[in-house]
């Protein structure tokens, strides 16, 4: 190259990098602004998630304690001393009561003072402030002797406690009244203490929640903290649940406390915005730094990236187009690949539906006429998409010889179909046909049995006929039950098989077992279907015992089907072919061509081969590594589970169970505990968080399980764990 070239290479490298560098910076500023705008929604989005569920947790709390309140009232209804001084106005069994109350407000921080007034007497106890009373009306009257009336007459006999705010400027009381009714000869009510309800708010105030207040149905603020903020708001608030954005903040509503009281809260939108603002400020030149970095960086590593990209696509590409790029070659390379394998797939299932057919083409030719042309057709016994029910039926002339061919021609009249009757075996006196009665219409076998009972009135024959079924592959099963039922000759000359009472034949398919089989499979339960495995080898080999074609068609047909089921597996699994194929076609070859007494022994150990390089397959599918890194991204998350773990790898929870074990070397309930236990310590350690909330933080809801859980595992309290930590 001369030096004109090599100048003109280096101007045109110089434009191109240029060019990618600007069309780079574009494409990072305009990622870095959408990324800016889509976090500030969503996490405002989330932030408004938040308080609504802190606003609900906080009015759900409250609402518990009006239930507790509901039990005190009740406790305090059957109270002996309270009772007595209903009944009697003497001071010192007032002063039992009184002192029965004191008990009650010394066990609950929520309770500010509880008024008791017998109406016998209209003698006011009260624990605190002075009350009294005069027509109807009670008279509260505070330690700076302001006075503020309470009339309980419109909250008598409600269905439930009420919750009333009561306020004149100079003083103001949050009551509750329980459900009394106005026939009861006392009254009680109670005066709550708000500082419990505010340590519970100061504990969610922040700078994105600056301000939240209790509210009642009037609109009037009944406790907060900094809560004249949300004055200017309230005229225009509706008070229905959610958030409603006004002006510069939003405001957020629960209204699931009693009688119109709601919680309300003041998100503050310019803090969240002064936030992020203030955390992107700083990342400016940062982001162009790395853009510039970032893309000297992935110049530089095309080499690396490239490379190894060109010798894959060398080694499963054998015949490269020049016109497309080296991901359209692989793509191209692994669609092949995945028709490879949906067509072998289908070759099997072809084979195996064709060695069906010639295992029962060679049981029934065996007994037809030597003539090609009058040899059956037995593929309408496999036609999936026919309804049809396949019936044996042995018939026996005692007199004289029994003329099959005029016997099976006139089947074939009656019965829809080309060879719908075809001879299984035949002697001078006796024979025994297979029936496909093709068609929708029902009672197939009232129809042929009145066609047998014509042939008993007209000939003389003595007929059986089996129950009916859709596989060929219970015909073996079939000719078993019409043996069993020819036995009710002559007493019955049409005996049904149905009539008999069910027996465990020798033949019966095991369709369920062979069903199992495939679904043990896919749920990667590789020991169970190991299991299975023999349970399918007892059922086949008390069968394989007799050298009578049927029971030898029967036991081959369950061992190709087993065999198919294992390779159909494996090629999900997209195990290669060429790593089996020998020992498949061996076995294959035992299962259709040898006597399987002589070879049951090598189909097992063959059969357990394939299993063991389908678990292998399988366990390729998950590595370790990302069960691990499933576990420790997710622990924390309340609803995770081994069935979580298990529906996200798309196996049966017991193969992930196993799999856990194995790699982990603990259980994973054990694995899960011990990540969340060290969590629980780390926060104890290193932060002030209350203990609910670690508890939350860590996975449990529960902070009951908890505490008891974390008291077993280390001999200590959390509150005790986090003062010996600080001790230390």
């Amino acid at each position: 190259m001369n030096k004109f070239q090599k100048n003109f290479s280096w101007k045109t490298w110089l434009r191109y990098f240029l060019s990618y560098f600007l069309i780079f910076t574009i494409l990072i500023l305009g990622f870095f602004f959408i990324i800016r705008n889509q976090l500030t929604r969503r996490y405002f989005t989330q932030l408004c998630e938040q308080s609504e569920n802190q606003l609900e947790n906080l009015a759900g709390q409250m609402s518990d304690d009006f239930v507790f309140l509901s039990q005190i009232d009740h406790s305090l209804a059957t109270n002996i001393q309270l009772i007595l001084s209903r009944y009697s106005p003497e001071s010192w069994q007032n002063y039992e009561a009184y002192r029965e109350l004191g008990k009650y407000i010394s066990s609950n921080k929520l309770i500010d003072a509880i008024c008791y007034m017998p109406k016998n007497f209209n003698n006011v106890i009260s624990t605190r402030y002075s009350i009294f009373y005069e027509n109807g009306t009670f008279l509260i009257r505070n330690d700076n002797n302001v006075s503020l009336t309470f009339d309980p007459t419109p909250y008598y006999d409600a269905a439930s406690g009420q919750l009333i705010y009561l306020s004149n400027g100079a003083a103001e009381y949050l009551i509750y009244f329980p459900a009394i009714s106005s026939g009861r000869n006392y009254v009680f009510f109670y005066i709550l203490e708000t500082d419990d309800i505010l340590q519970r708010m100061n504990t969610l105030v922040s700078d994105t929640m600056p301000a939240i207040a209790l509210m009642d149905e009037n609109k009037q603020l009944v406790a907060g903290v900094n809560s004249e903020a949300l004055l200017p708001y309230l005229d225009s608030l509706e008070l229905t649940d959610g958030t409603a954005r006004i002006d510069s903040s939003s405001l957020c509503i629960r209204t699931e406390i009693r009688n119109g009281f709601s919680v309300i809260a003041m998100i503050s939108n310019d803090s969240l915005s002064q936030q992020i603002n203030s955390a992107f400020a700083s990342t400016y030149l940062s982001l162009f730094l790395l853009g510039s970095i970032g893309f000297l960086l992935v110049f530089f590593a095309m080499r690396i990236t490239y490379r190894p990209l060109r010798e894959l696509t060398q080694k499963i590409v054998s015949d490269p187009a020049a016109n497309q790029g080296y991901l359209e070659q692989l793509d191209d390379a692994f669609s092949q690949t995945t028709e490879e394998n949906q067509l072998l797939k289908d070759k099997l299932e072809n084979y195996r539906l064709s060695i069906k057919k010639s295992l029962l083409d060679t049981l029934i030719s065996a007994n037809q006429t030597k003539d090609p042309e009058t040899l059956p057709n037995i593929d309408q016994f496999f036609d999936a998409d026919v309804s049809r029910e396949i019936f044996a039926v042995r018939m026996e002339s005692p007199d004289k010889p029994l003329r099959c061919l005029h016997i099976r021609k006139y089947f074939q009249e009656f019965l829809p179909g080309e060879d719908s009757c075809i001879i299984l075996e035949a002697a001078k006196n006796s024979a025994l046909f297979l029936i496909n009665y093709s068609g929708t219409e029902p009672n197939k076998d009232k129809l042929l049995k009145e066609l047998l009972y014509r042939f008993h009135r007209e000939k003389g024959y003595l007929s059986a006929i089996s129950t009916g079924s859709a596989s060929p592959m219970d015909i073996p099963a079939l000719c078993e039950s019409v043996m069993r039922a020819s036995s009710l000759w002559p007493q019955q000359p049409v005996a049904d098989a149905g009539s008999l009472l069910p027996g465990s034949g020798s033949y019966t398919y095991p369709h369920d077992k062979l069903e199992k089989l495939s679904e043990l499979l896919k749920g990667n339960l590789f020991s169970a279907a190991g299991d299975l495995l023999q349970d399918i080898f007892q059922v086949i080999g008390s069968s394989s015992l007799t050298e009578n074609p049927l029971p030898d068609f029967f036991v081959r047909c369950v061992l190709v089907d087993m065999l198919t089921i294992v390779i159909n597996r494996m090629n999900a699994l997209n195990i290669k072919f060429k790593d089996y194929q020998e020992l498949y076609y061996e076995t294959l070859y035992f299962c259709r061509s040898c006597p399987y007494a002589e070879k049951s022994a090598a189909i097992a150990a063959n059969l357990s081969q394939l299993l063991a390089f389908c678990e292998q397959g399988a366990d390729r599918l998950i590595h370790p590594e990302q069960i691990r890194q499933m576990i420790e991204a997710s622990y924390c998350q309340p609803d995770f589970s081994i069935y979580v773990l298990a529906d996200r790898f798309h196996v049966s929870v017991a193969y992930i169970s196993s799999l856990c074990k194995k790699e982990l070397k603990q259980n994973f309930s054990d694995y899960l505990w011990t990540l969340r236990m060290e969590k629980a310590k780390e926060l104890l350690r290193t932060t002030d968080m209350p203990i609910d909330e670690i508890s939350v933080a860590v996975g449990y809801l529960n902070t009951s399980s908890f505490r008891r859980k974390f008291k077993q595992e280390t001999g200590l309290t959390p509150s005790q764990f986090r003062s010996a930590e600080d001790r230390a």
